[in-house]
């Protein structure tokens, strides 16, 4: 695997409108920087609810790189794509050990086969 943290892949942004939340939220830009789509771009928001029952998520603990002000959960099972306009402000970097997971949960949502890669 190269390296995940990239210029725009990793930041933390807020973002507001499209399917997910007409008040500015915190995002994670998931989009390799090698792959521009122009209008859109690849988010994972966040969640400060906790869901015992949500296999996909991975906690983020609050630091002043990431910029959270909270207790967080990246919703995996949530990936999607908005358009670049509704991103806003970069509040921070997600740690690598925290995109690791990610990329690797995310691996495993998507597996055909269903099993953990």
């Amino acid at each position: 695997m190269g390296h995940l943290v990239t210029e725009i892949f990793g930041t933390v942004v807020l973002a507001a409108g499209g399917i997910y939340s007409s008040k500015p939220r915190p995002v994670l830009v998931f989009q390799n920087d090698r792959f521009p789509t122009g209008e859109s771009m690849v988010i994972i928001p966040f969640t400060s609810q906790k869901n015992p029952d949500a296999h996909y998520r991975v906690a983020v603990v609050p630091t002043k790189s990431n910029g959270l002000d909270r207790l967080c959960w990246l919703e995996i099972d949530k990936v999607g794509a908005i358009r670049a306009t509704n991103l806003g402000q970069t509040i921070g970097r997600l740690d690598s050990d925290s995109l690791a997971q990610a990329n690797k949960l995310i691996g495993d949502l998507l597996s055909p086969t269903g099993e953990e890669q």
